[in-house]
């Protein structure tokens, strides 16, 4: 599958529709305190930061797309996995977290090998387009 920019726009917005969804479950935990909701999520704290984790991706992969566009520029495949798999893995790590609190978060355990790779894969993309977004800048100025 190849991707492209406008592979940022559809990941931003699974990324709001999923920051919404958390955030009625959210709600239904804390303020209705809906026992169903508190036997699923057992950590408001980690629900909570998956629900702004996910919104806080959306508006990075909103805002990169916007500055691609505007300098009229094409990332790597490499770079647009990156940041389209690092930006939904990351918050989906919370989410693990918010139905399973004690998911052993080591480096050497399943979940935190996971966890790294994700961190490895946002690095790149975002790291990689803020880059190549930033030297289009200088080179425009």
């Amino acid at each position: 599958m190849r991707l492209s920019a406008e592979s940022l726009i559809v990941v931003g917005c699974l990324s709001v529709l999923l920051s919404l969804l958390l955030a009625w479950c959210l709600s239904a935990s804390r303020y209705l305190r809906l026992a169903a909701i508190r036997r699923v999520f057992r950590s408001e704290g980690y629900l909570l930061k998956a629900h702004i984790d996910f919104l806080m991706m959306a508006g990075l992969l909103f805002a990169t797309f916007l500055l691609l566009k505007h300098f009229a520029l094409a990332l790597p495949q490499s770079v647009l996995a990156g940041l389209c798999a690092g930006s939904l893995l990351n918050p989906l790590g919370f989410l693990a977290l918010a139905f399973k609190p004690d998911l052993p978060q080591k480096p050497t355990s399943a979940f935190g090998a996971l966890m790294s790779g994700s961190f490895v894969l946002t690095t790149l993309g975002y790291g990689g387009a803020a880059w190549l977004i930033g030297r289009a800048a200088l080179a425009a100025g």
